[in-house]
């Protein structure tokens, strides 16, 4: 069971010294989020076991040519999976998995943030205990509350609105 909503914070430490610095770090990386069902087959059927919250996190405005091999790549990459741990250890931990990059070194683009290279990171939450059953409150009560973090920091649904 996810803490109650009210005292739910982020879990900083060691990863930032404040949630200002969070903040502003969202704020940099015009960090967005959405989510999509995480499935499985059993028995030659799709079963949905539970979420998958993707991050998207861009480079700095004068970056032109975002390659996987520059600098910058790799501090996009740090910054959103810090984030992205700092979420896992806020919240149930039998429902938070490990974050996960697309594949290292790859960036992405989409049209819901106006063909913009980003850094993806991947977090699935589903029952780690009981791994396998459907989709129950527990778990879409973990994902509303990771949204609900990450829209406290500033991340935003889907696109980057100013």
């Amino acid at each position: 069971m996810v803490k109650d909503e009210m005292e739910l914070k982020l879990n900083l430490e060691g990863l930032f010294k404040n949630e200002q610095e969070v903040t502003d770090m969202v704020r940099q990386r015009k960090i967005c989020y959405d989510s999509e069902p995480y499935n499985i087959y059993r028995k030659g059927q799709l079963i949905q076991i539970g979420f998958q919250l993707n991050l998207y996190a861009t480079f700095s405005q004068d970056i032109k040519d975002a390659t996987p091999d520059s600098t910058e790549y790799r501090k996009v990459e740090s910054d959103v999976m810090k984030l992205a741990e700092a979420l896992s250890n806020a919240c149930n931990p039998l429902h938070m998995c490990e974050s996960t990059t697309i594949e290292a070194s790859t960036i992405t683009y989409s049209h819901d943030r106006k063909m913009r290279p980003d850094v993806t990171v991947h977090m699935p939450i589903f029952d780690q205990k009981n791994f396998g059953h459907p989709v129950d409150d527990n778990i879409k009560t973990t994902l509303n509350a990771s949204v609900k973090l990450l829209e406290s920091v500033g991340v935003q649904k889907t696109s980057w609105k100013d």
